[in-house]
C-alpha cells in the first residue's frame, strides 16, 4: 500500500512538472495561421526584392560605358605610361 502511494506521489510530481513545461512552452509556438501570414509576407518581400534587383540591373546596364569611352581609356593608358618612361629618362 505504501509503495502505491509513493509511486502515485512521484507520478503526480512528474505530471506537475510536465504541465508546467507545457504551459511555459505552448504560448511561444507558432500556429498554422502565423506560418501562413509569415509565408505570404515573405512572398511579398521576395517579389519586392526581385523587382528592385531587376530595376537596379537595368540601371547598371544603362550606365555602362560605351565603346568610344573604352577606346579612349585604352589610348590614354599607354600614352601615360610612355610619358612616365620619358620623364624618367629625362631625370636620369
Amino acid at each position: 500500500m505504501r509503495e502505491e502511494q509513493t509511486a502515485r506521489s512521484r507520478m503526480e510530481a512528474a505530471i506537475i512538472r510536465i504541465e508546467a513545461m507545457l504551459t511555459a512552452t505552448l504560448p511561444h509556438l507558432a500556429t498554422k495561421a502565423d506560418l501562413a501570414d509569415l509565408r505570404s509576407e515573405m512572398k511579398a518581400d521576395y517579389a519586392d526584392l526581385k523587382a528592385d534587383l531587376k530595376s537596379d540591373i537595368a540601371r547598371l546596364d544603362a550606365d555602362k560605358p560605351g565603346k568610344a569611352y573604352m577606346w579612349g581609356v585604352l589610348a590614354v593608358l599607354p600614352t601615360a605610361y610612355a610619358c612616365g618612361l620619358a620623364a624618367l629618362a629625362v631625370l636620369k
